[in-house]
């Protein structure tokens, strides 16, 4: 299984808690529906003011080749876009992995 990870700062003109909002009722549902996605989750910094950025996204495929055509389609560009309307994307850290799952 391929994940990318990515962590992601706000904007400059949003709130933590609006930056957290709009992930998660406009931005996740969109990103839910890349092509050959097969597990997607976010995480939230508990205490955001102490945390080096403001979530963590891990998005799960199959293997590399489904993940980069999810991203080079129409749909993944759209992701992409949406994704520079909230989020820092010049500081985004971002990191494919090849996951072993020791506990589950």
């Amino acid at each position: 299984m391929t994940k990318l990870a990515i962590t992601l700062s706000r904007n400059a003109d949003r709130s933590f808690e609006e930056f957290q909002e709009y992930y998660r009722e406009e931005h996740a549902p969109l990103a839910a529906d890349l092509s050959g996605l097969e597990r997607y989750t976010v995480s939230f910094p508990s205490d955001p003011e102490s945390a080096s950025y403001d979530a963590l996204a891990e998005l799960y495929f199959p293997d590399g080749e489904t993940m980069a055509a999810a991203f080079d389609s129409e749909h993944g560009r759209e992701v992409t876009a949406d994704a520079e309307t909230f989020a820092e994307m010049d500081a985004a850290e971002r990191v494919v992995l090849e996951e072993d799952v020791i506990v589950d």
